[in-house]
């Protein structure tokens, strides 16, 4: 056993490391989900930035059991409630990896999750991986058919069609540290995949199921007019797309996001 574990430790010591950041808001009931989650990844070398957006549950506390428990997780504290876009923004300050991978705290990752995403990333030699991920409700019970990805996206894909969940995501760290979250807008993980894009980077999917989504009545996709009202704000004012070409894009949209969300 201690020849296996010095073995372990000798191949994490040569693997680059990964930074993931989970921001915390009233999680208390799923978190110590998400942070086992990271804990069993077959890939060694990471590290886990948890920040308290200032959360009044006792979800901050939980994490600190963790954290208390396993030298590679750390908090970090938020003055005061700034929302996902700001602490997703703060952890990638604090990161110190050369990849940053983001989980939301009530999402689920698989175990192997990050190992085939950096293997296909080096593969690839892409700067941006992502997933198929599928949905699970309040009790972890599957629920709806997975999403399930293309092998590769681009700007242009990803006007009609969001191929990357922001749970699912691998990304070089120095992009990041150069293009951060807006909170301006409410689909902000989104408005950051197409700035990246445009720039443009090279994105590519393991069509595996490596995350589960968790759909909860609180879950920002679950109300789907408030959603497809916000992507018209992104087409038009973070995109700058015309009225025509916002128009045409938010059809194939509207398209995929009713597939997606009820014919599954």
């Amino acid at each position: 056993m201690k020849a296996q574990n010095e073995a372990s430790v000798t191949k994490a010591e040569t693997e680059d490391l990964v930074s993931i950041v989970i921001p915390v808001f009233k999680c208390e009931r799923y978190i110590s989900t998400a942070i086992k989650s990271v804990i069993c990844q077959t890939y060694a070398n990471w590290e886990l930035i948890i920040v308290n957006d200032d959360s009044p549950d006792n979800s901050a506390a939980i994490a600190q059991e963790y954290a208390e428990k396993d030298s590679r997780i750390r908090i970090v504290n938020q003055v005061s409630n700034a929302g996902c876009a700001q602490s997703r923004n703060l952890g990638i300050t604090e990161a110190k990896g050369q990849y940053i991978a983001f989980l939301d705290s009530d999402d689920v990752w698989v175990e192997t999750k990050l190992e085939k995403q950096i293997q296909l990333l080096k593969e690839k030699e892409a700067q941006i991986v992502y997933s198929s991920y599928d949905f699970i409700d309040e009790n972890d019970i599957s629920i709806k058919k997975p999403f399930i990805v293309e092998l590769e996206t681009d700007y242009k894909k990803m006007l009609g069609r969001n191929e990357i969940g922001c749970s699912t995501v691998l990304v070089e760290a120095d992009l990041l540290r150069e293009h951060q979250f807006q909170k301006e807008y409410y689909h902000e993980d989104y408005v950051l995949w197409m700035e990246l894009l445009s720039l443009p980077v090279k994105a590519v999917g393991v069509t595996e199921v490596l995350t589960h989504y968790r759909v909860t009545s609180t879950s920002r996709s679950y109300d789907k007019k408030n959603a497809a009202k916000h992507r018209w704000k992104i087409y038009r004012g973070a995109l700058k797309l015309s009225f025509f070409e916002s128009a045409g894009v938010f059809i194939k949209y509207a398209f995929n996001a009713l597939k997606k969300h009820y014919f599954n």
